[in-house]
């Protein structure tokens, strides 16, 4: 349980970061960055869009430290609800699983902000030691310099409740915040 608390902190954490990104979509070009930026999926059927209106809330960050690469994206609702992932040791493009095994420290998961609440979903190494669960996949179909895209799929777990979610048709486009 210290372990799955540890990654949603994780989760929440980045999720404040790239939230807050001070990217305007003015002026990048290149293959994956600039204007253009979307997050979409449905939520056990349901149609999910990150918002570009009044504000994008949609981003992502590539780094590189100590020879570990991290890739991270996330896509938000004005309402709060959001779906966001991190690939470590990213390669370049390529299919990356998550919620696989207990060793497999690549995450996505999709929340939804009621109140000061976030009810989560998450596919991880934690809900890897559910067993039963579909494991999720990110597929990451460019990568440069400005930005990422690609397609998603998973099924969350949320520890709170034990309940499931399907998260399907995953598509997003994000610009890098550094």
């Amino acid at each position: 349980m210290k372990t799955f608390k540890s990654v949603l902190f994780l989760f929440l954490l980045s999720t404040l970061i790239i939230s807050c990104s001070n990217d305007d979509d003015a002026g990048d070009s290149g293959t994956t960055g600039g204007g253009g930026e979307a997050f979409s999926a449905k939520i056990d059927g349901a149609d999910f869009a990150a918002s570009t209106n009044p504000a994008t809330l949609i981003g992502g960050t590539f780094t590189t430290t100590n020879g570990t690469s991290l890739l991270t994206g996330q896509g938000s609702t004005n309402n709060g609800d959001f779906i966001n992932f991190s690939i470590i040791d990213f390669n370049g493009p390529g299919t990356y699983t998550t919620g696989d095994n207990i060793s497999n420290t690549n995450q996505i998961q999709y929340g939804e902000l009621v109140g000061q609440t976030a009810n989560v979903w998450a596919s991880n190494l934690a809900s890897a030691s559910v067993g039963g669960l579909q494991a999720g996949e990110i597929t990451i179909t460019s990568q440069d310099d400005n930005g990422a895209e690609g397609t998603f799929s998973f099924e969350g777990y949320n520890a709170a409740d034990m309940s499931t979610k399907m998260i399907s048709e995953g598509q997003f486009k994000i610009s890098f915040d550094n």
